[in-house]
């Protein structure tokens, strides 16, 4: 099976490149953008299987980035990686609005998310 297809949007330019010295050698097509509605273009243009996402971040945060994409054909599966901590409130709403996961920042295990990746592209 082919590795799944990934758009990575964080307005943290360490956490992009987190995510790319893991996920490059690996040879996972990733696309990373820094904001919001630079992502959802990228998420147009490249059509991933799944997209990850921070929750605050400038502009269009990871809620409107979240409505966006479920209204494309065909829509990624997403992932939120946020430090944004509430109880878990935020959380369950975005789960039930249809994300796939929604990870702590930092991220304990890069192989996790991995797995996790492969897991959302294969459903």
């Amino acid at each position: 099976m082919s590795k799944p297809v990934i758009v990575a949007i964080d307005d943290e330019p360490e956490f992009i490149r987190f995510l790319q010295d893991y996920f490059e050698p690996r040879e996972y097509e990733l696309h990373v953008a820094l904001r919001g509605a630079e992502g959802i273009e990228l998420v147009k243009e490249k059509k991933p299987d799944v997209l990850l996402t921070d929750l605050k971040m400038p502009g269009i945060d990871g809620d409107e980035v979240l409505k966006l994409v479920k209204s494309m054909t065909p829509s990624p599966k997403v992932i939120f990686i946020t430090a944004y901590d509430d109880g878990g409130k935020t959380k369950a709403r975005l789960t039930k609005m249809g994300a796939f996961a929604c990870l702590d920042k930092p991220i304990g295990s890069l192989k996790s998310l991995e797995d996790m990746i492969n897991k959302a592209a294969e459903k």
